[in-house]
């Protein structure tokens, strides 16, 4: 028999099969190819073997006295620690009933005795292969959900900080023109509840939105400008306005690049401004 090594995935398999001729064969045949392997002769010790380490495949006979594979399977199936186990039925019976309730009992796979090596070594193969699929995929699920919670957690304490200054905080990103570049507008990314009140909207209303350019052309149509300028040449913007609008009173802005954006400080300085 030709077998490429090279395609080998190792595993821990555990066969079961009351008759030790064909735990022999199968034994041997899985060592050689480097399968780590254990073998018992009945159902009960299959269940006990399978809790003190869970193999991670089980070549399962269903002809056994005491418990035969369908119950053996069932029996799998039902323990919420071992239901995920891939079973194999390997039987001399090759009625599609048998078949059939092999698969309803939870088996993933029928192979008819005398069987052909080959076609063991494939079958096994493929439900090991199928088994390190889903592990793959259950750890980048769990490092995925690991990584929202992190980033879930760090937005609440940036939120929480920003929030806690009494100054208005917020980044905003340009928004280009795809044909000649040009900004258009600022995308909101993120902001206290200082900025919301000079906006007359909640924060939820704000976050991703292009929201500035409207604003400013009610307010200041200059400012709208020289943040662009802050964007284009890197140079902060630093200055006092006036603004007419709930909130009332005088405010010092800072505006700073950052990316292809800037971040914004405004302060309330009216009280300073009555003071002089």
């Amino acid at each position: 028999m030709n077998y490429n090594h090279s395609l080998e995935i190792m595993g821990n398999i555990l066969l079961v099969d009351d008759l030790p001729e064909n735990l022999q064969l199968l034994s041997d045949l899985l060592v050689t190819l480097g399968y780590s392997v254990r073998s018992v002769t009945s159902g009960r010790m299959a269940l006990k073997t399978a809790k003190v380490k869970q193999p991670d495949l089980i070549l399962l006979d269903i002809k056994m006295p005491e418990m035969d594979g369908y119950q053996v399977c069932q029996a799998l199936k039902d323990d919420l620690d071992l239901r995920d186990i891939p079973v194999i039925f390997i039987s001399s019976l090759d009625d599609v009933f048998d078949k059939v309730k092999a698969f309803w009992s939870g088996g993933v796979d029928y192979i008819c005795k005398p069987f052909q090596s080959e076609e063991v070594l494939v079958r096994v193969e493929n439900q090991l292969t199928i088994q390190r699929q889903k592990r793959l995929l259950q750890d980048e699920i769990a490092r995925h959900k690991e990584t929202e919670e992190m980033l879930y957690q760090s937005r609440a304490l940036v939120t929480s900080v920003l929030n806690s200054v009494s100054d208005g905080i917020a980044a905003m990103q340009a928004v280009r023109d795809p044909i000649t570049g040009n900004i258009m507008d600022f995308r909101c990314l993120i902001l206290n509840l200082m900025i919301s009140r000079i906006f007359n909207r909640c924060r939820e209303d704000l976050i991703g939105k292009l929201v500035l350019r409207r604003f400013l052309e009610k307010f200041n149509r200059q400012m709208f400008d020289q943040l662009i300028n802050v964007v284009e040449t890197g140079v902060t913007l630093d200055e006092e306005i006036y603004y007419s609008s709930e909130p009332v009173g005088w405010y010092h802005v800072i505006a700073i690049k950052l990316g292809d954006g800037f971040t914004i400080t405004i302060r309330d300085i009216s009280a300073k401004k009555q003071r002089t």
